[in-house]
Order: C-alpha cells, then structure tokens, then sequence
C-alpha cells in the first residue's frame, strides 16, 4: 500500500509539474533614447522580458510610447538557435536586417504590427528561402508604455528545455527597405539611415551592436517536485533496507 502510495504521490508530481504554468523569465534592457526616429515614444524600446512554460516560448516587448495612438511602427524578433539552416544575410520580411550570432545565422523570424488591429507572422528559413509558418499567438496592450507579445512553441523553432536560443527584437518602418530603427541589444544608435543594413552580433566592443541569449529552463515547481519525488524514493528504499 506504502508503495502504491509513494508511486501516486511521485505520478501526481511528475503531472503537475507538466501543466504548470509558472514562468521563467528573463528581462533585457535597452536605452530609451538611442531609436533612430522615436515615432512617439513606439519606436523606442525599453525592454523585452523572455519566458517560457514547458511547451511555449514568450516574447514580451516594451516600446516608450502608446501604440494606439502613432501605430505604424512595426515591431520584429530575429533567432538564431545553431539547429537546422540559417542564413546570415536577410530576415522573413527581405528588411535590411542580418544575424550572426556565436551558432550560426538567422533561421527563425516574427514580424508584427499593432495598426488595423494588429497581427503577427512567423517564418523559418529552409536553406534557400523564407517560408512562412503559423502565426504566434499576439497581444497588444497600450498605454504610456505599450507592451506587444508574441508567443511561440518551443518546437516551432526546433528546440527543448534547457535548449540556448541567441536573439534580438527591433522596431521598423512601413516600407519594406527599412532596417533597425531600434534594436534590443544594441544600446547605442543602431542605424542612421532607413535602409542601413543593421546586423546583431557578439559584442567586441562598447559601441558594438549585440546580441542577447535565453535558455528555456523547467520551471521551478517542476524542479521542486521532482526533487521531493527522488526524496521520496530514496526514503523507501532505505526504510526497506532497515526491516530487511
């Protein structure tokens, strides 16, 4: 019974610890006063927070303006997860925007807008051209400080927990020749003209443009159960090594 019981017990651990829904985060943070034109504040990044549940990856921009009022700026994700092709030249919208991070080039992109009511495409890379995919799921809230969030699997961009993913999220333009009005992990002017071409990179120096990493970790009551279901074995097993 003890050890039907102790089974249950590490079972219903092993289930919550599947459906739970608290996150991992991580924020990063960006000068507000470095957009190339600020467009109102919408323009200017503030911050971006990513996280993720067991099954899903989150991305969470903050822009220095209200977005329902100066809506044309679009609002973009660039990945690079050294799994599968990748190109160092290009992006799924063909903007002037390039990755080349510490595992490769570019091979997953999200591209997003807020005006007529906003919506969201994602892309992946085939090893010759941009292919688009489902949409991630998209929200907008507005205010002083707008927020845009964009949420996709983890199996969309082909990794797992504990997987490293290399990033960076940028503002834009209307046209399809603008670039980088601000971008993430750069904290200094990313571009000084619409149609620059913008790269992320590893830092080398201050001045540098950047690039951010996020590895998707279990989350924490998973961790905590597990944990007190290793105990929970190793306590029955010497209770039965005492009786013997």
């Amino acid at each position: 019974m003890k050890k039907a019981l102790l089974s249950t017990l590490i079972a219903g651990a092993f289930a919550a610890g599947a459906n739970a829904q608290t996150l991992n985060s991580q924020v990063f943070t960006d000068s507000p006063t470095d957009a190339y034109v600020s467009a109102g504040g919408t323009a200017e990044i503030l911050s971006m927070e990513v996280s993720n549940t067991t099954s899903d990856l989150r991305f969470s921009l903050t822009v220095g303006g209200n977005v329902a009022t100066t809506d044309w700026v679009k609002f973009l994700v660039g990945i690079s997860t050294g799994q599968g092709p990748s190109t160092t030249t290009g992006n799924g919208w063909g903007r002037p925007i390039n990755m080349n991070s510490p595992v490769g080039g570019m091979n997953y992109w999200m591209g997003s807008w807020v005006d007529s009511g906003g919506a969201a495409q994602f892309f992946s890379y085939s090893g010759s051209a941009w292919v688009g995919g489902t949409a991630p799921a998209f929200s907008i809230t507005s205010g002083s400080n707008s927020v845009i969030n964009l949420t996709i699997p983890l199996s969309a961009i082909g990794i797992s927990l504990n997987d490293t993913i290399y990033f960076d999220a940028y503002t834009s333009g209307g046209n399809n020749t603008d670039s980088a009005i601000d971008a993430l992990a750069n904290p200094t002017q990313s571009i000084t003209a619409w149609d620059q071409t913008y790269t992320s990179e590893v830092k080398t120096g201050s001045a540098a443009p950047g690039i951010y990493s996020y590895t998707a970790v279990p989350e924490p009551t998973t961790y905590a159960l597990l944990t007190l279901g290793a105990l929970g074995l190793a306590g029955y097993a010497a209770r039965r090594r005492a009786r013997k």
